[in-house]
């Protein structure tokens, strides 16, 4: 047998309004044409969700205290799918050739969606400190509404932990921020991905 491709093949030939003038068993409606169309149409949703493009944002980064400035030549780029309450993406951002201020306190990156209220570890990636060419691996991506609220959709950047030195310790060496885990400059760069469960289904 031949599949639909997409909704109008499920209802092909059947009347908008389910009325026809003959059927094979002499009814004059088609009883469930209201519901292979319903059906269709989210059939539609969900295959435009699974292989449908990416949709872009722009990440950003609040600091605690003083927002830091990427600087001129700066770059930053993210894309993230949405399949009911799951967001799936990632992010990047690179500091420009000029001008970088790092700002003062603690990290928030922009998610592009609302997280669910409550902890989570949602992703990992890497920093680049450009002067020394090192890299850095974020442990983990977290949802920390005891830093950031979750209805500002930021997440903390989190890396490993130094000897000694926990998350949130005093003077913090976590989470990422304005000299965490180096003092931020020219043509550094931030790398992520995420995978998380948000506020509201889709």
């Amino acid at each position: 047998m031949a599949y639909p491709d997409d909704v109008t093949d499920l209802t092909d030939e059947v009347p908008a309004d389910g009325i026809a003038a003959a059927t094979p068993l002499g009814s004059g409606t088609y009883p469930h044409d209201d519901h292979h169309r319903d059906l269709g149409v989210t059939v539609e949703a969900i295959q435009t969700q699974l292989t449908g493009a990416w949709t872009s944002y722009t990440p950003t980064l609040t600091a605690l205290t003083t927002s830091p400035t990427l600087g001129s030549g700066s770059a930053v780029a993210g894309y993230y799918q949405r399949i009911g309450r799951r967001v799936t993406g990632y992010a990047s951002i690179y500091f420009g050739s000029s001008g970088v201020s790092p700002g003062v306190g603690g990290y928030g990156l922009l998610l592009p969606v609302e997280p669910v209220n409550r902890p989570q570890a949602i992703g990992n990636g890497f920093l680049f400190d450009f002067d020394d060419s090192l890299r850095f691996v974020v442990a983990a991506l977290a949802v920390a509404p005891g830093i950031w609220a979750s209805s500002t959709s930021k997440a903390v950047i989190l890396v490993t932990n130094i000897g000694g030195e926990g998350f949130g310790s005093i003077p913090a060496k976590n989470p990422v921020g304005a000299d965490v885990p180096f003092t931020w400059e020219e043509n550094d760069q931030i790398v992520l991905n995420f995978d998380y469960e948000a506020a509201a289904a889709s």
